[in-house]
């Protein structure tokens, strides 16, 4: 610090100061008494109170008992010479201790009751006591000054401030500089001051100013949260990115399944006419292959549904998929029930009805569920089916022990014992694109498919 104040005080051309003052030409025009505001003010540490106190009343009423202290000869002269109207010489204010014990200057008291004498013992007066010089003359600048600016000049300290003007001593001088060329200083010298009347603690003190090191903190504080803010949207923008570069892989994949579904189209239909060929000629098979060929139309008629539903998803984008009028729901799931399922499946419906549904991916939920519970579960099973007029429940039930606590694991893909996650998650999302939702309860373990739907009469 002592050094960074060195060089501050290094940095200041002379030659940029406002004015410069002799300190000994100060001092002699300007002696301490008449410029230290304690002159102001009773001189009891000076003179025994009580005689002070005797010079008053004989100032007062020029009658009374006389201070007999050595210490106060000089003032009871003067209020004698007062009271009687003796001429006071000017020598007499030259050899005088300038100050009355009542505080001011003897000059100042002599010239209230003498006012023809004024400007002779005007340079015997306490600055306070003279009439108001100019901003820019010395008396001035005097007659302004603070007390603890006063208190620094008196005490010659190197440095102190008044107003925006930096006093400066070098040597036997004082310079007197503007604000934008000591404000330019600290800041090349990376100090920091405060006056020292405003200062809690003072380290390092030189006249009335208290200096420390430049404080930064507040340009760390805005670094800091400049770094907060800028690293918040770095983290956004790389998410951001990711979405979008996510968001464009999907789109990628979907286009490629289009693709892809859009050609096999074309080897499906030429598969369907080959069926269609031989079922014309279904007379002429042999008996051997009539099994056989009824695996071939059954798995032709899945391929050719397959295809259908596969670009209706996959160009719904997130639309709920296309529905279709099922004239009777209980004969429908019946069918499904009979001919994909060889085991003993009790079928129960409260109310058939005629249904709007996508019956392609609504039976591939309901078939994948029941593959589930004839799979893992625990026989026999049921598919319980409840209708509205507005919406389809369906409950495929087993006698395991699985609850609505599992449900959260069973959903996890590639997680869940037994297999079940991959298909449940494809369900539950199948489910999701027909406006629906999917839940599990039990025990006994029941999984639940709730529809929204058009319905209507049953036609049989």
């Amino acid at each position: 610090m002592p050094e960074r104040i060195d060089i501050f005080i290094d940095l200041f051309d002379t030659s940029k100061a406002i004015v410069s003052y002799d300190i000994r030409g100060l001092q002699s025009d300007y002696p301490n008494r008449l410029i230290t505001p304690d002159s102001m003010l009773p001189q009891t540490a000076s003179y025994p109170l009580r005689d002070i106190q005797k010079l008053y009343q004989l100032a007062q009423n020029c009658t009374g008992n006389l201070p007999l202290n050595p210490l106060v000869t000089e003032p009871l002269v003067f209020t004698r010479a007062i009271c009687n109207g003796t001429t006071l010489t000017k020598r007499w204010f030259a050899r005088s201790a300038l100050i009355h014990p009542g505080g001011g200057s003897y000059a100042h008291r002599y010239v209230l009751v003498h006012p023809d004498k004024a400007s002779e013992l005007q340079q015997y007066m306490h600055i306070k006591e003279r009439p108001v010089a100019s901003d820019d003359s010395l008396l001035g600048r005097l007659q302004r000054m603070s007390e603890d600016s006063m208190n620094s000049l008196i005490a010659g300290s190197s440095m102190f401030l008044e107003g925006d003007e930096f006093w400066l001593r070098k040597n036997d001088d004082y310079y007197v500089f503007p604000e934008k060329v000591w404000q330019a200083n600290i800041d090349e010298a990376g100090l920091s001051y405060q006056l020292q009347s405003d200062a809690s603690t003072c380290f390092i003190q030189r006249g009335n100013l208290c200096w420390s090191v430049e404080d930064h903190s507040d340009f760390l504080r805005i670094s800091m949260v400049v770094l907060v803010i800028a690293n918040i949207l770095l983290v956004m923008g790389w998410s951001v990115y990711r979405w979008n570069s996510k968001r464009q892989e999907m789109r990628s994949r979907m286009l490629i399944l289009q693709i892809l579904t859009h050609e096999l189209r074309t080897p499906i239909a030429s598969l369907s006419l080959t069926v269609e060929g031989f079922r014309r000629e279904f007379e002429r098979l042999p008996e051997t292959v009539y099994d056989e060929f009824r695996r071939l139309c059954e798995d032709s008629r899945r391929l050719r549904q397959l295809a259908e539903a596969s670009k209706d998803y996959l160009q719904s984008d997130n639309k709920p998929l296309a529905t279709e009028w099922v004239p009777s729901v209980e004969e429908w799931l019946a069918f499904k029930v009979e001919e994909e399922f060889t085991g003993d499946i009790e079928l129960k419906i409260n109310q058939d009805i005629a249904a709007k549904l996508n019956v392609y991916w609504l039976g591939t939920c309901i078939d994948n569920l029941i593959r589930n519970a004839v799979k893992y579960g625990v026989a026999p099973v049921t598919l319980d089916v409840t209708t509205t007029q507005t919406n389809i429940t369906v409950k495929v039930i087993d006698h395991g022990e699985l609850t609505q606590r599992d449900w959260r694991d069973l959903r996890k893909p590639f997680v869940s014992k037994s297999g079940l996650g991959l298909g449940l998650t494809i369900v539950e999302s199948m489910v999701g694109r027909m406006g629906g939702k999917m839940s599990l309860i039990g025990p006994p373990t029941t999984f639940i498919l709730e529809i929204p739907c058009e319905t209507d009469v049953a036609s049989r």
